[in-house]
């Protein structure tokens, strides 16, 4: 069960740039700049006001004033907009890795998770993880690669089934680092998957 996170901006500009090439396949003249913009803003300009292309609406609407400046290559410009926002993801993933998990077990585990500071003396609660923030920040540089294990502390009689399905889902490589079945405590340490 892996989780995929779609990124709407990245599949408008492919479909974009689809489009502009599919359209002037069409024709066998050249197609100049000028005609390659206005073909764009067409495909763009619907967009706006459709709720599916909410997240990106302002990034859509930049693109369209660039178009309209004079001598303006909206093409090469999406291009560059393309590869920035796909190093971005590749660069960030590990990062969002750990935001996907742990969304998931929330979601299908029904288990919440508590950042917490160094200095911070929060009572604990059961069926709680708990996330030292230090960890997290120094788990992961500023690409978002992770660097170092990351620990999650459980006050669950869930600790081994947390490990298998952390597993499971491929994102991370889970394992108990230590467990007390007495008072249901567990640290497990989360490791990425080369």
């Amino acid at each position: 069960m892996r989780l995929s996170e779609p990124d709407i901006f990245c599949d408008v500009i492919d479909n974009a740039l689809l489009h502009l090439y599919l359209t002037t396949a069409e024709t066998t003249r050249f197609t100049p700049k000028a005609k390659r913009n206005e073909i764009l803003i067409r495909y763009f300009k619907p967009m706006i006001k459709n709720k599916r292309f909410k997240s990106c609406k302002k990034d859509i609407k930049k693109l369209l004033i660039c178009a309209r400046v004079l001598n303006s290559d909206l093409e090469t410009e999406i291009i560059d907009v393309r590869g920035l926002s796909l190093r971005y993801n590749n660069n960030h993933a590990d990062a969002k890795k750990l935001y996907s998990l742990l969304t998931l077990i929330q979601s299908e585990q029904g288990l919440s998770a508590i950042f917490l500071n160094d200095n911070c003396d929060t009572k604990r609660v059961p069926n709680t993880m708990y996330m030292l923030q230090e960890h997290v920040e120094n788990g992961f540089i500023d690409t978002g690669e992770q660097v170092a294990p990351v620990s999650l502390f459980l006050e669950s009689d869930k600790v081994e089934t947390l490990v298998d399905f952390i597993n499971e889902t491929g994102l991370f490589y889970a394992k108990i680092q230590q467990i007390n079945n007495i008072n249901q405590k567990g640290h497990i340490l989360l490791n990425p998957i080369n």
